[in-house]
This record gives structure tokens, sequence and C-alpha cells, in this order.
């Protein structure tokens, strides 16, 4: 008998109509020192798995339970959620739902239980071991922790040279980022003709277009039009599709953006070979962040990490402080309002800038500390104090989700999986401070947080378009390690 049925999924809640049909058998391990998983064959156009569950307790189909997780992609025949971190003994007893979609109908099994009868030994890796799995004969134990996967001590789990751009790897993002904590003045495009994003001799290239130049726009449209990204649009919580209202006007700028949706991962090292982009009022994105948003969506309550970025202006000042292409910042973002707390900075002082020549940029994420490094100098650290990261803040930084960061570890929160993101923005209310001076004793044309800080931004065009020699952010390749 078809029914419906409401609960939540892990990110989402969702209201589907269930279908009787055989969910495939699940199977699932608990691990010794630590460790569990939970799996389903491939098979039937499986589109999603999801796995809720208690232990030594209770749960019923609308509890999202203290052991949840989904899958959206099989790999190597299986669909598997794991969790290397959870510790279980025998005779605990996981009481557990699971849903899975197939054939784009919904299927919930519930009323499961699972006693553990024994600890299966898997010291030596960090994820589950799928069926036919060959493990190298030196892997060795590691802290770094890979969504549906393993990890061996040393070993390079992601890499990209971009001799193509592997869209089955990276998502090119189209959406308008009018949710994002920075408000940048831009939409980002995935477009087919007069591309933002392009790979050329083995360089990706993210190159920032103005919306007017775009084919189907005009300097009228930025000010009357509608932007229209519903088709393919890849956000759930950002807008798709814009129309000017009053002083709202389109996003002047059209971008890039990618993200290794399908590779998450927590701890590890990170490197990017790059050369930042030059231009007036831009900024590269060269980000980890937060795969589920475990402590909290708004005020980046679950934490980014600027992997490195600078002001594209050649000539940038706030006072007597240089903000310019030669000053390089990164670090973590836990609070909107303190953003700055725990970024750091690195001045050239050779007269030349950070966009001038490729550097590597790398970033070393541990469960003790976060250490920037360019071209393998260090130029930045951190490491929690007391009860974490966040006794680094002051008490007024009321944004900071206490007491859920309370309950992750020390590093929280950094703790959990994050992806990669590169991309290139303009303007925004965080990255550019107000009455900042750049060439020529040109001011900053707009105001953090106006009513019309992206309608100044635009009707200023000609001052920056001039500077935009090299706007594009190019990167050489990309490398993630376990530790």
């Amino acid at each position: 008998m078809a029914a419906w049925w409401c609960g939540r999924v892990i990110t989402l809640f969702l209201c589907v109509h269930l279908t009787v049909g055989q969910i495939p058998n699940v199977s699932i391990h608990a691990y010794k020192p630590k460790g569990f998983s939970v799996s389903i064959p491939d098979g039937q156009n499986i589109g999603l798995f999801a796995f809720h569950g208690n232990i030594n307790r209770g749960i019923n189909k609308n509890d999202v339970g203290t052991i949840a997780g989904e899958v959206l992609k099989a790999k190597n025949g299986m669909w598997i959620y794991e969790d290397p971190e959870l510790e279980l003994k025998v005779g605990d007893v996981i009481n557990y739902y699971v849903f899975v979609s197939m054939n784009s109908k919904g299927y919930l099994k519930d009323n499961l239980s699972f006693t553990v009868t024994k600890l299966e030994d898997r010291s030596i890796v960090t994820g589950p071991i799928r069926p036919g799995t060959v493990l190298p004969e030196d892997c060795k134990p590691t802290r770094t922790k890979v969504r549906g996967g393993f990890a061996c001590a040393g070993q390079t789990l992601f890499e990209d040279n971009f001799d193509m751009l592997d869209e089955s790897v990276w998502q090119i993002e189209q959406y308008i980022p009018n949710t994002h904590p920075e408000h940048p003045f831009v939409s980002y495009q995935h477009l087919t003709t007069g591309q933002t994003i392009s790979t050329a001799g083995g360089i990706l290239q993210i190159t920032p277009k103005l919306q007017q130049d775009l084919p189907g726009f005009t300097n009228d449209t930025i000010t009357s039009g509608t932007l229209n990204l519903n088709s393919g649009c890849t956000s759930t919580e950002s807008r798709c599709e814009m129309k000017v209202d009053g002083a709202d006007i389109l996003p002047p700028v059209a971008s890039g953006r990618i993200t290794s949706k399908t590779f998450a991962f927590t701890y590890g090292k990170v490197y990017v070979r790059a050369k930042l982009p030059q231009g007036d009022w831009l900024y590269p994105e060269i980000l980890l962040e937060p795969f589920l948003k475990k402590y909290g969506s708004p005020h980046y309550s679950s934490g980014i990490i600027k992997i490195a970025t600078a002001r594209g202006n050649r000539q940038l000042y706030y006072g007597q402080n240089d903000y310019s292409n030669k000053m390089l910042y990164g670090g973590p973002i836990m609070d909107l309002d303190c953003r700055e707390t725990l970024l750091f900075t690195k001045l050239r002082r050779d007269g030349s800038a950070w966009g001038d020549n490729f550097h590597v940029y790398s970033l070393e994420w541990t469960p003790e500390h976060i250490v920037l490094a360019v071209d393998d100098e260090v130029w930045g650290r951190v490491e929690p104090t007391g009860s974490g990261l966040q006794d680094q803040f002051p008490s007024f930084c009321e944004e900071l989700p206490r007491s859920q960061l309370r309950a992750g570890s020390l590093m929280a929160p950094f703790d959990d999986h994050f992806y990669l993101t590169l991309g290139v923005a303009a303007g925004g209310i965080t990255e550019f401070p107000d009455d900042s001076i750049t060439s020529n004793n040109k001011r900053k044309p707009w105001r953090d947080g106006g009513r019309k800080a992206m309608l100044n931004f635009w009707q200023d065009t000609n001052s920056w378009l001039s500077t935009w020699k090299l706007p594009r952010l190019e990167i050489d390749y990309v490398k993630v390690v376990a530790l």
C-alpha cells in the first residue's frame, strides 16, 4: 500500500510518496578501535541513500538520529555512509531506519536494528573497506578522513592538473549569491559561450566578465531587466533568478566558481599553485567550505578557511595600512562580525604583487592546528586554547554558536568534512574597507551595507574596468594529501 512520508533527510525536510518495494539489503560494520559503516549495493537507478540511527535507544521515522548521513553517489558498486570516529562496543544496539530513492520513487524501511557482536579490525584506514578494495601493503594510519572513502598516511587523495575541466569531479556553480555573508557583486554562471571558466595549457582560468556585455544584456538591462539562472542552477540556498527592484540592480559582474562537492575530507594538507587576479575590487576565492554545515549556516557558523587571497587593486590604502595586491591574507573564519579574529596577512616588500607570478599556497589542517604557508614559508598558524577556537573570540562576537561549538572538538567548527572551492568575486561588503583609497587617489565608490552599494559600484565601472588587465584567477594544480 502506498503512503506519504514526511521526514528529514540530513539537510532537507522532505515529503515523499512512498512506494512498496524491496530496499536492497543493508550491511553494517563496527570497527576497532573505532569506526562504523553502513552500505547497500548499487542498482535499480538509486539516486539517494540515507541512514538514521540511535545507539541503545529507539528511533522513529521522523527523527534525524544521532548517527545520520546521506549518500548522493555510488562508488565501486556500493552506496556507503561511514563515520570513522564513532566508537562502538560489543553489545551496543543500533536502532535505525533507511530511506532510498529508486527510479524517482521514495522507499522507507524502519523499525530496524543491528546488534554489535564483534568489532572488526580496520586500524589502517579511516573509511569503509569496499568489496574488492586492495590496500597498499605499506598503508599506515592517518587522522585524515575522506567522505565515502579511506586514506593512508601520506596518500594523495585528490589531484587535478587541469589538462581539462572534469565536470564529474568539479561542479560549476550557477546562482546569485544573495545569502553569502560577503554579498559579492557577482553572479556565478556556467556559460557555454564567453565562458567564465576554461582550461588552456594545463591551467584553469576563472575570468570575471561584465554582465552587460553578455548576449541578451545591455547597460539598460542591469537597471531594468531580469537575470534567470534557473536552468542549471546549483544552489538551494541562494537565488536562481532576480528582477531589478529599485536600487537592487542585477549583479554587474558574471564570474565563475567551481566546487569539489564529490570530494570532501577532514584534516589533511592542501596545495594550490595559483596566480591571483589583478584589477580593482576583485578578489580570489581559494577556500575550504563545510560540506554539511554541521554547526549552522548563517554568519560562517560552520566555518570557512581562506587558503589564500589578495585584493586585486595594485594600490589600495586605508589610512597607513596597505590593502593592495601586495598584501596576502587568509585563515579560518567563524563569525561574520569578528571575521578577522583568526586571519593572517603577509606583505610583499620587494615591489612585486602576489598576482605577478604563480605561487604555491598551502594549508596544513590537523586536529591540533591550522597552518598557512606560501612557497614553503609559514605565514599563519592557528591553535585552539582553553575550550577551543571559540575562546579566542571576545564576548561581543555574538554570532558564534558557542553552545554547539562546545559539543564539538577543540577545533570546532573545523572538525567535519570540507570541500574545495575556487572562484573570483568582486566588490561585496567585507573585503574592502570603506573610505579606502585606490590608484589616482580614487575613493572606494560604495559603502558596505549601503542600500545602493552595488549600484554605486556599477556606476563607477569606467574607473575600475580599465584596471582589469589581468583579472583571471589561474590555477596550475590542486592537490590534497592525507596527514
